[in-house]
């Protein structure tokens, strides 16, 4: 065997084994965070708040795409399963349902820092737009936005050569991708950027305005929810982009340079280790929002500690 070919095999078995541990570890922790989520933001504190229902939402999903995605990758790509190279129904749905449901995720997170911005306007009428009644139907409006939207997706995938794909050397093969790039990740995360921006700048008026008269203890505990929310999801903005940014790269690279049939054993192993790696990367950044969310704000460790104290408490009288 050549110095090349023993090359590529170490990669493929190393790509194996990272993107089992990190799926795993995935699976484990977003599994866990997601459920303390689900606690932390049914307090009652936290139910009429609109900011914290999309945040709500972006859970179930994170705690869907963690249930059902990822134990679909594992399968496929670390113990020989081929189901979606048989059934092109199977094929069609799972790549739909993997690429629309942590979509519908990030879009919720988008909305709570639409949300924030909204809230944190010096106009009124901007801010009357903040409340529960519109975060129910936006975030109904959201979803079937996305779910018809990405649609088309089941047309797109295919069984080719043994290998459920976007079928290679036809139009879809650059649409598809580019499509999935722009809509599930340039745009949310752009618009995310900017919201993020507008509102920490209307924060930072707002706190320019406030008067020693206002400094209540209820205007504190407000303020102090106030920036407690804003800077958590603006951490989890900073790192899922992060996380991101890796795919975005591998997936541009990917989709410019799929007319090239002259790669190399090496160069493909490369490749595969890159796409893999990034999208095991990618649904780990839906697994971290609790861990964010706890080590930064004493706030919302507070109201977990609490939640737990008051579960366990009932669990004991029943």
């Amino acid at each position: 065997m050549s110095t090349n070919n023993t090359y590529a095999a170490t990669l493929l078995a190393a790509t194996s084994y990272l993107t089992l541990s990190i799926d795993l570890i995935t699976f484990v922790i977003g599994t866990t965070g997601s459920v303390c989520n689900l606690i932390i933001f049914t307090a009652p504190r936290l139910r009429r708040n609109a900011c914290v229902f999309y945040l709500l939402c972006a859970t179930v999903f994170q705690l869907i795409t963690i249930i059902f995605i990822v134990p679909v990758r594992l399968a496929s790509n670390n113990f020989g399963s081929n189901l979606d190279n048989q059934s092109i129904i199977y094929c069609k749905i799972r790549y739909y349902l993997a690429i629309t449901l942590p979509e519908s995720a990030t879009y919720y997170i988008l909305l709570s820092i639409m949300d924030r911005c909204l809230a944190t306007s010096t106009n009124v009428g901007i801010r009357a737009w903040s409340n529960l009644k519109v975060a129910y139907r936006m975030s109904v409006g959201i979803l079937i936005f996305i779910f018809i939207a990405n649609i088309q997706l089941i047309v797109f995938f295919t069984i080719y050569n043994n290998s459920c794909q976007i079928k290679p050397d036809s139009f879809e093969t650059f649409y598809g991708p580019s499509y999935i790039l722009i809509l599930a990740m340039i745009i949310p995360y752009t618009l995310m950027l900017i919201l993020s921006l507008k509102t920490y700048f209307q924060m930072r008026k707002i706190k320019r305005r406030i008067t020693p008269v206002s400094n209540s203890a209820n205007h504190t505990q407000t303020s102090r929810f106030e920036s407690q929310i804003i800077m958590i999801i603006l951490l989890q903005i900073i790192v899922t982009s992060t996380l991101l940014l890796i795919r975005i790269v591998s997936y541009a690279y990917t989709i410019f340079t799929s007319d090239n049939f002259n790669k190399t054993l090496t160069e493909r192993a490369i490749e595969n280790f890159i796409v893999q790696s990034s999208s095991s990367l990618y649904f780990f950044s839906f697994a971290i929002s609790f861990y964010v969310s706890t080590l930064t704000s004493k706030y919302f460790r507070d109201i977990f500690k609490k939640r737990i104290a008051h579960l366990y408490g009932h669990c004991r009288r029943q």
